[in-house]
């Protein structure tokens, strides 16, 4: 029988497939819901240190089948509220808080804050690429410098992950960055800045006009950027996890992440209509290896990197 236990950080996951942020995680009753499925851990929705109420509608629209472009603006109840409303701690399976922040300084408040409330690692949004109204300028995670100043910040409190975006010529350069600065692990991607317009009404079909593009139509470009951060990280002798997400819609995309040398997946766009499929999804990886011989998810990390060498 398959094992698809895997640690992360401190965290023993009971396998490697998570809620990704953002995703059916917006009030502390469908996180708990979503406490009930075959997840290995539950992603939160980005926290800020005040609150956000988010962007006009529309927010979110299938743009073609299962793929969608967002702008949501990161609506949240701000880090105080938070604490109080959404259990970290209380649920069967982990709760891993996504922070975002302006600067260091927020972030490393906001660590310090959810550590002292019992998170036991935390995802750093660095790569948010609609984080203002109609924005297009610099994401952190594109400045390897201002990625590792904030791992340095926060990583004195917990075990931190940054998310980075594909946006960049060298992702591999912003990894290492972020693993020299004391990252735990590095997931990858977000999604991809974008923009879709209607026709009929002559106007962005977002409210906020710019959104980011998720969902099926990005899982190659996941892929690549997956490979090129592992073979990054191998070349500098540094071994931590990759956590892999974009376009995965069924237990194969799943393995194609981890041939590409994730360590662990985050599963989102595809859930909008059926949250249950995270349990399709565990249950088909767990086939896939019994069929292929595979006692343990490391018989097969990683292994088309020689393809590229």
């Amino acid at each position: 029988m398959a094992n698809l236990k895997v640690t992360l950080g401190d965290l023993s996951l009971k396998n490697p497939i998570m809620l990704a942020s953002g995703i059916l995680d917006s009030t502390p009753g469908i996180l708990k819901r979503m406490a009930q499925t075959d997840a290995g851990a539950l992603i939160t929705k980005s926290i800020s240190l005040k609150g956000r109420p988010g962007y006009p509608g529309p927010t979110a629209v299938e743009i073609s089948p299962g793929t969608w472009i967002n702008a949501m603006g990161l609506p949240n109840p701000g880090l105080q509220d938070f604490l109080e409303e959404f259990p970290l701690t209380t649920l069967k399976l982990p709760v891993i808080p996504n922070l975002v922040g302006d600067t260091p300084k927020d972030f490393e408040t906001l660590a310090r804050e959810v550590a002292m409330a019992g998170a036991k690692i935390v995802e750093l949004n660095l790569s948010c690429p609609h984080p203002k109204a109609n924005y297009s300028g610099n994401l952190t995670s594109q400045d390897p410098k201002a990625a590792a100043d904030v791992i340095e910040a926060t990583s004195k409190h917990l075990p931190v992950i940054a998310k980075l975006t594909p946006n960049v010529t060298d992702i591999g350069n912003v990894a290492v960055a972020c693993a020299k600065a004391g990252a735990t692990a590095i997931s990858a991607i977000n999604t991809l800045p974008a923009l879709d317009v209607d026709p009929e009404l002559e106007r962005p079909i977002l409210g906020n006009g710019f959104g980011g593009l998720s969902g099926a139509a990005i899982r190659p470009i996941g892929l690549r950027k997956v490979l090129e951060i592992s073979k990054a990280l191998n070349n500098e002798g540094i071994s931590i996890p990759v956590i892999g997400m974009g376009g995965i819609s069924d237990a194969d995309d799943v393995v194609r992440y981890l041939l590409c040398g994730a360590s662990m997946v985050q599963v989102g766009t595809c859930l909008t209509s059926n949250p249950e499929k995270l349990a399709t999804i565990c249950s088909g990886l767990c086939d896939w290896m019994n069929r292929k011989g595979y006692k343990k998810l490391s018989d097969f990390q990683g292994r088309i990197l020689d393809w590229f060498e």
